[in-house]
């Protein structure tokens, strides 16, 4: 018999590499059908099969990516209500931001958004250039966080926020 855990500087060096990683966000209108299903005790869930999102809007790269420590004072708020700060060093949280500016996608209902990772982006496309057209993108990479949420619609005024925190 033996005892094994993944120890926490285990756990610090995962998220660096996750960090390490290039990350692209996909949007995605979803199923409509699930809108009715946000007042039930149990609202969707995407499977965990997920490879992809359902109706593509377009991509978005990840505008920071870094490393976040539990803090009750901190200014970062998880889906869940943790609250953390950043971190200068590397720990077991990882941070990546989705920021799409107003106007981007108006007149879109935004249901499903799906983190990829290491995606192949066409070469002509800037690397300073946050949204990228579905067309520029010959394959999204990996699904590594797929979040189907409330309906949000976006007018020519709404920017769209969110910090997805990977906690190793």
């Amino acid at each position: 018999m033996s005892a094994d855990i993944l120890t926490t500087r285990g756990r610090e060096v995962m998220a660096e590499q996750l960090v390490g990683l290039t990350f692209l966000f996909a949007l995605s209108r979803g199923d409509a059908a699930w809108d009715a299903l946000w007042e039930d005790a149990n609202p969707p869930s995407p499977p965990l099969s997920s490879t992809g999102v359902l109706d593509l809007v377009g991509y978005a790269r990840a505008t920071v990516q870094g490393f976040l420590i539990p803090d009750e004072a901190g200014l970062i708020l998880s889906d869940t209500g943790t609250k953390y700060s950043v971190s200068e060093t590397r720990t077991r949280w990882a941070r990546v931001r989705l920021s799409v500016p107003a106007g981007t996608y108006p007149d879109e209902t935004i249901r499903e958004i799906g983190l990829f990772s290491s995606p192949t982006i066409d070469a002509g496309v800037p690397q300073g250039q946050t949204i990228i057209a579905p067309a520029d993108v010959s394959d999204p990479g990996d699904l590594n966080r797929l979040v189907w949420t409330r309906p949000q619609f976006l007018s020519a005024g709404t920017s769209i926020a969110r910090n997805f925190i990977l906690r190793v």
